[in-house]
């Protein structure tokens, strides 16, 4: 099982990239929503909130429901995150779940 320190720096990571993003795809991204990060084995979840195309990470879970969960194990996650886990593949193998609108979870498949 990964460290939570590593898991703590690949989830900050991958809630980054959504704020580096081209602008095509910025453009295609929603102008505002909340985003949860979870790995389930750690009890570890980390909240961010997409806002005009920027990701400013959050100290506290949002007052409702977040827009965007995603929920992966520990090790899967560096697994994708070192690329050795297709993000794709990964999903359809169900490593990683994600609970969103099916309008956000097209508009993710661009920045995923």
């Amino acid at each position: 099982m990964a460290s939570v320190e590593e898991v703590e720096q690949v989830l900050t990571d991958l809630l980054q990239r959504f704020g580096h993003v081209d602008e095509s795809t910025r453009a295609l991204l929603p102008s505002r929503r909340t985003i949860e990060a979870r790995c389930p084995d750690l009890d570890l979840v980390r909240h961010a909130e997409w806002r005009s195309g920027e990701i400013i990470l959050m100290d506290d879970a949002p007052e409702r429901r977040s827009d965007i969960r995603i929920s992966v194990r520990s090790d899967d996650l560096l697994d994708i995150a070192s690329g050795d886990l297709p993000f794709g593949r990964a999903y359809a193998s169900n490593k990683v779940r994600l609970d969103a609108s099916m309008t956000d979870l097209l508009r993710l498949r661009a920045v995923l």
